[in-house]
């Protein structure tokens, strides 16, 4: 099954703001299809969709699911866009870093060492 992105690289924030909308719709409707238990994220810009869609459901009483996220190792000293949002926001369960820095700069966050 294929997750739409909400922004390919190199797209203009202007225009993302439409594909998000899709992939936003596209995420529910996997959401209400599938059901998952787990979300795991990890990827680009599939994650946020998904994870916004599983944040409202939990807003109003709807726990399918519980969201893990897990930031890029590449990500050494801030986080991605992406994982600060979803970090700010709350809107995952569980959030790890696989930097130790990263975890003094974000103390929700949790590090295990290299992950993936």
């Amino acid at each position: 099954m294929q997750i739409y992105r909400s922004r390919e690289v190199g797209q203009s924030y202007i225009t993302s703001v439409g594909t998000t909308l899709i992939a936003i719709a596209h995420a529910l409707w996997i959401m209400i299809k599938i059901r998952p238990q787990v979300i795991l994220c990890n990827g680009p810009g599939t994650r946020l969709p998904l994870c916004v869609i599983a944040f409202l459901f939990k807003l109003v009483g709807i726990r399918w699911s519980s969201t893990i996220y897990v930031e890029s190792i590449a990500r050494v000293r801030r986080l991605s866009l992406s994982g600060l949002l979803l970090y700010k926001l709350h809107m995952v369960d569980q959030f790890f870093v696989q930097w130790p820095q990263l975890q003094k700069i974000y103390p929700r966050s949790h590090y295990v060492g290299c992950l993936m």
